[in-house]
This record gives structure tokens, C-alpha cells and sequence, in this order.
């Protein structure tokens, strides 16, 4: 007996993501069901009524599990999903199915604004932003805390903060690093002020960041909730950004504490990051020095999604330099491959530290879907 879902697509701002966005979605589906499930349902492209679809069919003789149960929420959190529809009944060849709407958990806190009023040069999508958070998510063993607010999630390139908002809007905490001043006041003001307008109880506060006397950048710390008892009693959400260089944050922050890591790496064409002293646009020198303090920072069962640009970061050379800080890269070359504009020819690198606890049976995972890349 088969349960068949439909996940609707949302459609996309970004008209040259639109045209990846079936592919990403079918891997993505792969990764979180597969992980959050134990076994990936069968998956397919599919339109219904002239919107775009993805089909989830699972067999389970018969028989309901708790895994099942969930599995509306998973879809519903997947970064492309509308909404779901489920087959009730197929009809004769040729002919539409009979189509009932799932009642779904509520898995976002905060207004969509929150996400897309902030515009700049540069901003990654919002749908790749949720995809990335996700996929980190799903290769942790804390997997459950990205429904409930428990999962530790770290952005370590944070940049003007569209990662970090996509974590806020989940109910998390997040914690991000960003070496450019410019783009963490902007942040700041853009997130005080976002706060005000809706109304929110909240505390920011900025500090400079030193370590043994030697001053790193600012912390700002804030603190929100919607009504001011929950803040009182610290049932608020909490954010914490440090403007300071990537390679110096696992000397600010607690040590096996990070449950995913996301990351936009600089992409070689028009990002930068600072590396041994000085700016660099190589990604792979900015990767080498930084992954052995974002190892330092992983719980044993953390996992990481890293987004590169396979024009100027090649999937060995990843792999390489991920392994020497103790990382083990899963996902195949090209697993989420699209293109972005002339020069950016971008993928995801789904990682685990090597001592893992799941690292092998997310690797045989890796290997049943190495052949149906998007």
C-alpha cells in the first residue's frame, strides 16, 4: 500500500533559481527524509493543474509509524513547499487524481519579512538559504531541536544575515560571525529596527570582542520575545554575532556546542574573506584556515552544509582540506549543482565530523543517491 504526497512549489523571485528549483528540491527531499526517516520514498517531479509538484510516495503495508506521522511536517519544512496535498484517490489514466489538503504544524515564528525586506548586492535566495539550514540540520543527531528551538546553528560567513534570520524565523537561537564591519552595523540596524516596527520586547547590546587583550572586532547580543514577561523569564529567542574573522571564532565560543553549521563560502568572483592576516578570494585557503576552529566548535554528531562555487572550489580539494580538520565530506560532486549567473557555477558539500555516530549509514545514504544527481 502506498502514500502518495504532493508538495507544492513556491515559486521563486529569482527567475534562474526557478529553473534548478525542481532538482534541488528532489535532493533535497533525498537528504532530509532520508536522514530524518531512515529510507528515502520515492520521488518525482510532477505538475498538477500547471503547478509544479513534488510526489513523495512511501510503502508501508499497512501499517502507520510514528516516522509517518511526521512526515507531513518534514514536508511542509522543506524550503520549496507551498503546501501539501495528499492523493486520496488516483484516477484512470489520463485523467486528475482526487486531491485532499494536509492540516500542517506551524513550523515558522515570524513574519516572511523577516527574510526578504532586506536587499542588497550579492543576497543569497531565501528558498537556497531554508535548503542549507535544513540539510545541516538533517545530518545532525539533535535533528529534532530545528522543530522545538533546541538546535545550536552557527553561520560562520554570515555576511548581512539572511541565514541567521532564516533560523529566527524557525524559533532558533543562532549564532553567526562576520569579519566586515559594514555588513554587521547594517545588520544591527536592519534587525533593531525590524524588531521595533513589529513590535517585539527586546535588548541589543554591543561589546567589544577581545581576546587575552587583544581587541577581535564587536559582539552584539540581543534578545527578543513578544511580550515582555517571556524576555523577563528568558523564554525569549537569543542572537549572538561576533564581527570578527571566521578563523578566530573557536577561540570565542564553547567548544562542542554547535549542532549545524551553515555557510555561503566566498565564492572567488566578488566575495572575500580574511585568511592568514590578510583578505584572500581563494575559497579554498579561506576553508583550510577556517575548518579546523568550525571543527573545534562541532558536537561529535553535528552536521554542515557548505555552499561553493565549483569554478574556484573543486570537490576533491574540499574533500582534502574537510578531512584534515577532521570532517568527512558525503554528498557527490554536483549533488546540488546549479548555475547562479556566468561565473557561478554553484553546489552544497553535506558534511559530518569524521567520529560521527551516523557517519557511515549517512554515507551509504550518500552512495544510494551518488547516481540520480538533479
Amino acid at each position: 500500500m502506498a502514500e502518495v504526497s504532493l508538495v507544492l512549489r513556491a515559486p521563486s523571485a529569482n527567475r534562474v533559481y526557478a529553473q534548478a528549483a525542481g532538482g534541488l528540491a528532489v535532493a533535497e527531499a533525498r537528504w532530509v527524509l532520508g536522514a530524518h526517516l531512515g529510507s528515502v520514498p520515492a520521488l518525482r517531479e510532477r505538475s498538477i493543474g500547471g503547478m509544479a509538484a513534488l510526489e513523495v510516495r512511501q510503502d508501508h503495508g499497512g501499517t502507520a509509524t510514528a516516522d509517518e506521522a511526521d512526515l507531513g511536517r518534514l514536508l511542509g519544512s522543506l524550503s520549496s513547499a507551498l503546501g501539501v496535498l495528499d492523493v486520496a484517490e488516483e484516477g484512470p489514466a489520463g485523467t486528475a487524481p482526487l486531491l485532499r489538503p494536509r492540516d500542517l504544524p506551524g513550523t515558522l515564528h515570524h513574519s516572511a519579512d523577516l527574510e526578504t525586506i532586506l536587499r542588497y548586492p550579492g543576497k543569497t535566495n531565501e528558498q537556497f538559504t531554508a535548503m542549507l539550514v535544513n540539510l545541516a540540520a538533517a545530518l545532525s543527531t539533535r535533528r529534532a531541536g530545528l522543530f522545538d528551538g533546541a538546535l545550536a546553528l552557527l553561520d560562520p560567513l554570515c555576511g548581512r544575515g539572511t541565514t541567521l534570520n532564516r533560523a529566527l524565523r524557525l524559533g532558533l537561537s543562532p549564532l553567526g560571525a562576520e569579519i566586515d564591519r559594514k555588513d554587521v552595523d547594517a545588520y544591527r540596524t536592519f534587525l533593531s529596527t525590524w524588531l521595533r516596527d513589529h513590535r517585539y520586547r527586546h535588548t541589543l547590546d554591543s561589546t567589544r570582542l577581545t581576546v587575552r587583550g587583544e581587541q577581535l572586532g564587536t559582539r552584539l547580543e540581543v534578545e527578543f520575545a513578544a511580550e515582555k514577561k517571556a524576555l523577563r523569564e528568558g523564554r525569549g529567542q537569543h542572537l549572538t554575532l561576533l564581527g570578527c574573522d571566521t578563523t578566530r571564532i573557536g577561540e570565542l565560543l564553547p567548544s562542542r556546542s554547535v549542532d549545524a553549521l551553515v555557510a555561503d563560502l566566498p565564492y572567488g568572483v566578488q566575495h572575500g574573506s580574511r585568511a592568514g592576516g590578510a583578505w584572500q578570494r581563494s575559497p579554498l585557503e579561506v576553508l583550510r584556515a577556517a575548518a579546523p576552529g568550525w571543527r573545534s566548535l562541532l558536537r561529535d554528531g553535528a552536521g554542515l552544509a557548505l555552499a561553493v562555487n565549483r569554478r574556484t572550489l573543486a570537490h576533491d580539494q574540499a574533500a582534502a582540506v574537510l578531512a584534515e580538520a577532521g570532517l568527512r565530506l558525503l554528498s557527490p560532486d554536483g549533488a546540488f549543482r546549479h548555475r547562479v549567473d556566468q561565473s557561478i557555477d554553484r553546489d552544497v558539500l553535506l558534511a559530518v565530523p569524521t567520529d560521527h555516530p551516523r557517519a557511515e549509514e549517512l554515507a551509504a545514504l550518500a552512495a544510494d543517491q551518488e547516481n540520480d544527481t538533479p
